[in-house]
């Protein structure tokens, strides 16, 4: 075991009079519902401080007066006699924790109905929210508290304890230093979550790769989630991205993590903390010597990152063509008279010159361009990774070929005809005025890439498909992490989009405006989880979101009243309305698949369907009369469940849980983690981890096509068909990929303004007239708006 080092703080102290460099003051307290308990053991509860997987934690107070923060464990463990021992064994370790920076445990009662305990009561946010609510931490700052952090782990090692959740909602912060909290208690769940979901207990983003496949953890597991908080802390962004659970965990078995953005010394120590062994990653004692020497030699100002307000505004487009270097170009170096370049933005980009779009990362975990060489001088072209060798293109003729060409045929990957000028398109950036040949040269450049509709591919990589660039974009969709939830609304006037605080906003199209803001609230007021999708009713008036703790949340839109709240077992992480609107059903974690009465207030059930694997996707056939549900089983160490069923809606039992099989059960080789419905009803698409597309015969389940590209991301999260069944969209490692239906081939890619950052897009939508189509940033919290070059005129 480690032992913590005395005798010199992990890092040097700051001048008098300084704050520790992150906010201090603690959020406010939530009252009490109908349903917290008023006491518990001797303590007397005032308010609510939190919820998490395992309980909620309240604000006490002793006979005394004294202040504690007391967590009350659910009852699904509560029942549970193997939890109860762990538990047990777990706060008898954790009171034998004592440090600086951690919590002390001072009374528990673990044969209580719902067993409980205390620790001390330390006011300050949480470094999730002080992210969520202020940005990422200064460089300097991020590095003091990682290394308290890493003194802080010390204390629990020393103990013979591993906490096994760290993250960022486990530390709160204070003007003496980050207090770490929950340590080794996440443990107690784990048998009983195994059981229940295939899972284990803890935040997937942040376990290490023994602990998910279920070998023996070390103290270096910790080491491995304080490598996620500390890049979490100087970006506000994860080493392995968003999405779905199964997502992610696969990216941290497989794939090394995104550290682009996070600025030295603090990204040498988070890549190092982030080995895949175990023996491969520093001890807390090593960090705190790497992040004491990083403090002594001090942050280079050239890698300090820069936080863009929010509110302020994003080029939708830029004025000229990104210069690209093919493989085995010599970077170039940065002349002494110029400054240098800020992580993360475009070639040529100055302090001073205002937000900036930022460019194209490396692949996960390599240095970024900030870090292997200085900016670039004028005239020289920036080393961007190059984009797949293209293959040769056949496009149809021009419409203005030479007479006796050949004609177009009817519905080919011509785009039918040139988009008009549109009211939702960005307006052009200003011109600087150029002067001589050369200026003019460049001005007529410029004014191609601004004014020609859509996007050539000077725009972006060259590409083997027809590349469009968007329109306009939307965002930011949150301050933290990444978002997931998007959808127009039947008139298309309105986008809505969920992040990862348990916040919908409703944007106006027109302008790119947020018209309105809705937060998802239990019960007794909590929130905070993030979101998993968002849906409107098909008249418009109803808003759906559900999010990863399994809530279902219900706003009338008109109003912007919350309507409805679905929590327990019985709600879930998917939600669809049918087409008349009078039901909807939602997908959990579990594995069941629930029917509800969109009218009613009763939350009674209608129909429960058993999908017998983590579902994640449901979605009505265009008469309504079927619901098709998509189950993952790739966490079970059983024969995989990997199915989807389709269920006859029409003609169910009129007893809630007296459903028959399913009219049609399609078995694929892996997890589901994506599906939708053509218009016409017939075919059934599916995506999956091996970035291929599935198309269903909907009627006898018999596969009809696979599509297949080198451009599809790693895991297909994300599909939608165009309302005319012509064209399907799916996130590609460029933006979205537009395939056409009836030849099964791509036929165009809609690029991002990050063109070349793979598997950022983690949602798609088309508009209800198939005019625009969105799609989710999930890397740069931004939504971009793409006109269908496809729409029939």
């Amino acid at each position: 075991m480690s032992r913590p080092e005395h005798g010199r703080p992990a890092v040097p102290s700051r001048g008098a009079g300084q704050g520790p460099g992150w906010p201090t003051a603690p959020p406010p307290h939530r009252p009490l519902g109908a349903a917290d308990p008023a006491e518990a053991g001797p303590y007397r509860l005032e308010a609510v401080l939190g919820a998490g997987g395992m309980g909620r934690v309240y604000l006490g107070r002793t006979p005394a007066g004294s202040a504690v923060a007391v967590k009350v464990v659910h009852r699904e463990y509560a029942g549970d006699a193997s939890f109860r021992k762990r538990f047990e064994q777990e706060v008898a370790a954790a009171r034998r924790v004592q440090g600086l920076y951690t919590v002390p445990v001072v009374d528990a009662d673990l044969q209580a109905e719902e067993p409980w305990l205390a620790t001390a009561y330390v006011p300050g946010p949480s470094l999730q929210h002080a992210v969520a609510e202020s940005g990422p931490l200064p460089a300097e700052a991020a590095l003091g508290l990682i290394a308290r952090v890493a003194e802080a782990l010390q204390s629990i090692h020393a103990a013979d304890v591993i906490h096994r959740d760290l993250k960022p909602s486990n530390i709160i912060l204070t003007a003496d230093g980050p207090k770490v909290i929950d340590f080794g208690i996440a443990r107690a769940a784990d048998v009983t979550a195994v059981t229940a979901t295939g899972m284990r207990t803890g935040t997937p983003a942040y376990m290490a790769p023994e602990y998910i496949r279920g070998q023996n953890v070390t103290e270096a597991g910790d080491v491995f989630a304080l490598g996620v908080v500390a890049h979490f802390a100087a970006t506000g962004r994860l080493a392995f991205g968003g999405g779905t659970d199964h997502g992610v965990v696969y990216r941290i078995l497989e794939q090394a993590p995104d550290l682009d953005g996070c600025p030295e010394p603090l990204r040498t120590i988070a890549a190092g903390c982030l080995e895949k062994e175990p023996e491969r990653r520093p001890t807390p004692a090593e960090v705190i010597a790497q992040c004491r020497r990083g403090s002594a030699t001090g942050i280079a100002e050239a890698h300090t990152p820069t936080v863009v307000s929010p509110s302020a505004p994003e080029p939708a487009t830029r004025s000229a063509p990104e210069p690209v270097i093919r493989p085995g170009a010599e970077p170039a170096t940065r002349r002494a008279s110029e400054p240098a370049a800020l992580p993360g933005a475009e070639p040529g980009a100055r302090r001073g010159a205002g937000p900036v779009t930022p460019g194209p990362p490396n692949a996960p975990g390599a240095p970024d361009a900030d870090t292997l060489t200085s900016a670039p001088p004028r005239g020289a072209r920036s080393a961007t990774p190059a984009p797949p060798t293209p293959a040769p293109a056949a496009h149809p003729p021009a419409r203005g070929a030479a007479p006796g060409g050949p004609a177009t045929p009817p519905d080919t990957d011509t785009p039918p005809d040139p988009p008009t000028p549109d009211p939702v398109a960005t307006s052009a950036p200003g011109l600087p005025v150029l002067l001589g040949g050369a200026g003019i040269l460049v001005l007529a450049v410029i004014l191609i890439a601004v004014y020609l509709p859509g996007s050539s591919p000077d725009r972006g990589p060259s590409l083997p498909y027809r590349s469009f660039g968007p329109m306009a974009s939307l965002g930011p969709t949150g301050q933290s992490k990444t978002a997931e939830g998007l959808a127009f609304s039947p008139d298309g006037k309105t986008l809505a989009t969920g992040n990862d605080e348990g916040k919908v906003r409703l944007w106006n199209v027109a302008d790119r405006k947020p018209r309105a803001t809705f937060t998802q609230r239990d019960s007794v007021g909590n929130e905070g989880f993030a979101n998993r999708g968002v849906t409107f009713s098909p008249d418009g008036k109803l808003l759906a979101a559900t999010n990863t703790t399994g809530w279902l949340t219900m706003w009338d839109v008109a109003e912007h009243r919350q309507v409805r709240f679905l929590g327990g077992v019985e709600s879930g992480e998917r939600v669809a309305f049918s087409p008349d609107g009078k039901l909807f059903a939602t997908g959990s974690g579990p594995g069941s698949v629930f029917l509800w009465d969109t009218n009613s207030r009763e939350d009674e059930i209608l129909a429960y369907y058993d999908q017998e694997a983590k579902v994640t996707g449901v979605a009505f056939s265009p008469d309504g009369k079927t619901l098709a549900s998509a189950g993952d089983d790739s966490d079970s160490n059983l024969t995989p469940k990997h199915s989807v069923r389709l269920w006859d809606v029409a003609h169910r039992d009129p007893e809630p849980y007296g459903q028959d099989d399913p009219r049609v059960t399609i078995s694929p080789a892996q997890g589901v983690l994506s599906l939708a419905f053509s218009p016409d009803g017939r075919t059934l698409a599916t995506g999956s981890y091996d970035g291929k597309v599935r198309l269903w015969d909907a009627a006898t389940g018999r596969q009809r096509a696979t599509l297949g590209d080198s451009l599809v991301a790693s895991e297909v999260n994300h599909l939608a068909f165009s309302p005319d069944g012509k064209t399907l969209a799916t996130p590609s490692a460029y933006g979205l990929l537009l395939w056409n239906v009836a030849t099964r081939k791509p036929r165009a890619i809609l690029s991002t303004s990050a063109e070349g950052a793979a598997n950022v897009i983690q949602d798609v939508s088309f508009s209800q007239d198939g005019r625009l189509i969105a799609g989710n940033d999930s890397k740069h919290r931004r939504v971009y708006l793409w006109k269908n070059p496809y729409r029939a005129r």
